[in-house]
C-alpha cells in the first residue's frame, strides 16, 4: 500500500522535496550575503545589543533595516503560509480525487481494509510534509538568528510573524490544515471543491483561535505605584491588560481614569502640572495602584505548547471524522 501511495502522490511529493531543496540553498545564499552586508557596515556587535546601545556609524542600522527588513518578512511569511499550502495541495485532494475519479471502487474491493488505506495514504502524504516545513522553518530561524536585535526579532517573541513560525505551533498549523483537507475532501468527493473551501476555513479559524492561546495559558499579574516606571512593555512580555486601582484594590473603569489623568495635568490654579506634582496627585485623585496582566518572554514556550494542542487536537477529530466517513463510502 505504501508503494501504491507514493505512485499516486510523486508528484507532490517531489514539488516538496524541490521546495526544500531550493529554498535551502536561497535562505543559505541570503544569509551569507546579509552576514558579509552586516560585518562591512560595522554592525557586528548590534546583533546582540538594542540599538540605542549600539555604537555603529550614522544611519548604518537603519540603511540595514531598510534592505534587509522586507526580505526577512519574506522568509516569515513563507513559514507561516506553508502550512495553508500543505492543507490545499496535499491534504484536500488526498482523497477527494480518488473518490472523484472513482479510483477508491478498486482499492475498496482488495483484501486490505479500507483503515489501513487510509493510514497508508495519510502516512505517506503528511510525514514528509512535516518533514519540509521543519526544515524550512530551521532554516529560516538559522537565518532570522544571524540578524539578531536587527531584524524581525527585535520586536519579541509574541508578534503575529514571529510567534506564528516558532517552536511547534507551526506544526499544529500544518497539522490542522492537512486534516481539514482531506475531511473536506471526503466530504464534498470534489478535489477543486476541497481545497477553496479548506484554505477559506483554514485562515478563518486561524484568525479565530488566535486569541484563544493567551487565555489558556496563567498569566502574571503587577501591581506598582503610579509613579513606578516599569518594563513590561519593553521585556518582550506579551501584556494582556492594564489600567488603575483605587486604594481599595478596586478596577477604576478607563473612562474614570482617563477623566483623572487629565485632571492631574493641571494645577487648581489652571496651570500645567509639574512630573513631580502630576505623580503626587494620580494617589490623591484615586488612582492608588497601576496594574499589568501579562505572559514573561520566558513562558512563550507555554503558549507554543497550547497552540500545537489546540490545532493538533482539532486535527485529530477531524482525522476521526475522515476515517467515519470512508468507511461508509460505496
Amino acid at each position: 500500500m505504501m508503494w501504491v501511495s507514493w505512485r499516486r502522490q510523486r508528484a507532490q511529493l517531489i514539488t516538496l522535496l524541490g521546495m526544500l531543496v531550493v529554498g535551502a540553498g536561497v535562505i543559505a545564499l541570503l544569509r551569507s550575503t546579509m552576514i558579509d552586508a552586516i560585518t562591512s557596515s560595522q554592525l557586528a556587535r548590534c546583533v546582540t545589543q538594542a540599538l540605542q546601545d549600539c555604537t555603529a556609524p550614522d544611519g548604518a542600522a537603519k540603511a540595514f533595516q531598510e534592505a534587509w527588513t522586507t526580505r526577512l518578512n519574506i522568509g516569515q511569511a513563507v513559514i507561516l503560509g506553508l502550512p495553508a499550502l500543505i492543507g490545499v495541495f496535499i491534504g484536500a485532494p488526498l482523497f477527494a480525487r480518488e473518490l472523484e475519479q472513482g479510483t477508491h471502487v478498486l482499492a475498496f474491493t482488495q483484501s486490505v481494509r479500507r483503515t489501513r488505506w487510509m493510514v497508508s495514504k495519510l502516512v505517506v502524504a503528511l510525514v514528509p510534509s512535516l518533514i519540509v516545513l521543519i526544515g524550512l522553518q530551521y532554516l529560516v530561524s538559522w537565518w532570522l538568528s544571524a540578524a539578531g536585535t536587527l531584524g524581525p526579532r527585535k520586536n519579541g517573541s509574541f508578534t503575529a510573524l514571529n510567534f506564528g513560525i516558532e517552536h511547534v505551533s507551526p506544526v499544529g498549523y500544518a497539522l490542522f490544515a492537512f486534516a481539514l483537507g482531506a475531511f473536506l475532501g471526503v466530504v464534498s468527493r470534489r478535489t477543486l471543491a476541497a481545497m477553496t473551501a479548506g484554505l477559506g476555513a483554514f485562515v478563518v479559524a486561524r484568525f479565530a483561535l488566535s486569541g484563544l492561546v493567551d487565555r489558556l495559558v496563567p498569566a502574571q499579574r503587577l501591581e506598582v505605584s503610579p509613579a513606578t516606571n516599569v518594563n513590561v512593555y519593553h521585556d518582550g512580555s506579551l501584556v494582556l491588560e492594564t489600567g488603575y486601582l483605587d486604594a481599595a484594590g478596586q478596577l477604576v473603569s478607563k473612562e474614570k481614569a482617563g477623566a483623572l489623568l487629565q485632571a492631574c495635568k493641571s494645577t487648581s490654579e489652571g496651570t500645567p502640572n509639574s512630573q513631580e506634582g502630576f505623580l503626587a496627585c494620580l494617589p490623591q485623585s484615586g488612582l492608588s495602584k497601576w496594574y499589568a496582566s501579562f505572559i514573561p518572554k520566558s513562558q512563550a514556550w507555554q503558549l507554543h505548547l497550547v497552540d500545537l494542542a489546540i490545532f493538533g487536537g482539532l486535527a485529530l477529530l477531524l482525522l476521526a471524522g475522515t476515517a467515519w466517513v470512508l468507511r461508509r463510502q460505496s
